[in-house]
């Protein structure tokens, strides 16, 4: 396999454009289309899908990028060590992540991080998922950490682990509307008190879909907010119900503040790792997530 085609592919599939490719590899758009072309033909193998926009990877080529991304990060490290050039774990650690990862799931990871490099700085945007994307275009924020999944041709993501979620309202609540079962009570609760939501999430299809797994039906909306913590500290002051990630409730429940309503159908949602398309992660990066998820795999 020529390793010249696999090089033009890489730059064509990070920008989506042969024109933008071209200028970046300093060559003719008509020379690097007949390399893709080449690519293919050689090893009998649809990479993109061509349209007048642009381009697009197909299942393969997205497989293909990801192990050409490897390669040349691999081949960039190889030449830092031929010129005695190192990474050393130091700096600035940008990244984003929700506001309920920030302040539950991260102080511990971050804390012990800090110990072992202590010439870590992190710097940490929180945000709603809208607003993570945008940090990750527009920022220096090498990565994101994120329960939401958005469709953004700019933005790869990668699925980490699932957490558990729990249903909470305040015990007063739950024993104010005491009914014969547990799902009649929840019903009578929530026609009263109603759900903490975010802004606007009984408009998606799989915030819906997960709703009404949950309720039966879409549940009144008592409260919208577009902060996890916010969600919480609202159902704690008792005015309604909600839904969140379970690490984020786990002492609250435990010690009394909060009543995990038994329902049938409690969801698992999975942690995802966003990243621009095409850009590597730094050493400091990289030894943060493998010390998060020690388990992780670039």
């Amino acid at each position: 396999m020529e390793l010249n085609y696999l090089r033009v592919f890489y730059e064509v599939a990070k920008t989506g454009k042969f024109s933008e490719a071209a200028k970046k590899l300093n060559i003719s758009q008509s020379a690097l289309s007949r390399s893709v072309s080449l690519l293919e033909e050689t090893e009998n193998v649809v990479l993109f899908d061509r349209s007048k926009s642009g381009v697009t990877l197909t299942p393969k080529g997205i497989d293909v990028f990801k192990l050409c991304e490897k390669l040349f990060h691999t081949e960039k490290e190889i030449e830092n060590l031929c010129r005695g050039v190192q990474e050393n774990c130091e700096g600035l650690l940008r990244f984003a992540a929700s506001d309920h990862i920030v302040n539950d799931l991260l102080p511990k990871p971050l804390h012990e991080f800090r110990r072992e490099h202590p010439k870590v700085i992190p710097s940490v945007r929180a945000g709603t998922p809208d607003e993570i994307v945008h940090f990750l275009l527009t920022t220096d924020c090498e990565f994101a950490l994120m329960f939401a999944k958005i469709n953004t041709p700019q933005i790869e993501f990668r699925r980490l682990y699932p957490e558990r979620m729990s249903l909470v309202c305040h015990p007063d609540l739950w024993k104010e509307s005491k009914s014969s079962s547990n799902e009649k009570t929840l019903k009578k609760l929530i026609g009263k008190y109603g759900y903490i939501s975010s802004i606007g999430a009984t408009l998606g299809r799989r915030s819906s879909q997960v709703l009404i797994e949950l309720f039966g039906e879409l549940p009144p909306i008592g409260f919208e907010v577009n902060s996890q913590e916010s969600q919480k500290r609202m159902c704690m002051a008792g005015e309604g119900v909600a839904y969140l990630t379970n690490f984020m409730v786990k002492n609250e429940i435990e010690s009394g503040k909060l009543f995990e309503i038994p329902v049938e159908h409690i969801h698992e949602f999975h942690l995802w790792l966003a990243r621009p398309k095409g850009k590597n992660l730094s050493l400091t990066s990289r030894m943060f997530l493998q010390h998060f998820i020690p388990d992780f795999e670039f």
